[in-house]
């Protein structure tokens, strides 16, 4: 089974999920998430919110394989013309973490409701890491995820 795959049926459960949420970017317009699988160019996410799905380690066995996922999540939360009322940006500071929180419910719900992809089965011990505003008007958070898929037989050999 390929990884690449697997990468790309996450990212499409993901963008299904996210489709009707709206947060807010740098300028204070609502705009849906970026969904990219691999690396995002800072330029390309800088004051935009994102979800970035990478795999991080592959571990070979003999009948089946593991292979870890990591998905990272960046909020924005206010947007520069709204930094100037500080009742506003007050809040948006104390409560920026329910950004990431209700994408990773999102998530959640819908992964653990169905831990069969088509490349592979998500284990439904995952960690979701919250982490509180790291710069300025940005917050992250991050989900780790284990997938177990079928091990390609050696050619010409019986498992």
């Amino acid at each position: 089974m390929s990884i690449r795959n697997l990468e790309q049926e996450i990212k499409r459960r993901v963008i299904s999920v996210v489709e009707d949420t709206q947060l807010v970017d740098i300028k204070g317009k609502r705009v849906v998430p970026i969904v990219e699988t691999g690396v995002l160019p800072g330029d390309i996410v800088k004051g935009k919110p994102y979800v970035l799905i990478q795999t991080t380690d592959i571990t070979d066995g003999d009948l089946e394989s593991e292979v870890d996922v990591l998905m990272v999540y960046g909020t924005v939360g206010l947007g520069k013309q709204d930094r100037v009322d500080k009742e506003k940006s007050d809040y948006v500071h104390a409560t920026g973490h329910w950004d990431i929180i209700s994408l990773i419910d999102k998530i959640r719900a819908d992964f653990l409701k169905d831990t069969n992809f088509e490349f592979g089965v998500l284990e439904r011990k995952m960690k979701h890491e919250v982490f509180g505003q790291i710069e300025d008007i940005n917050y992250l958070g991050e989900s780790k995820l284990k997938f177990k898929i079928s091990t390609i037989a050696p050619e010409g050999e019986y498992l």
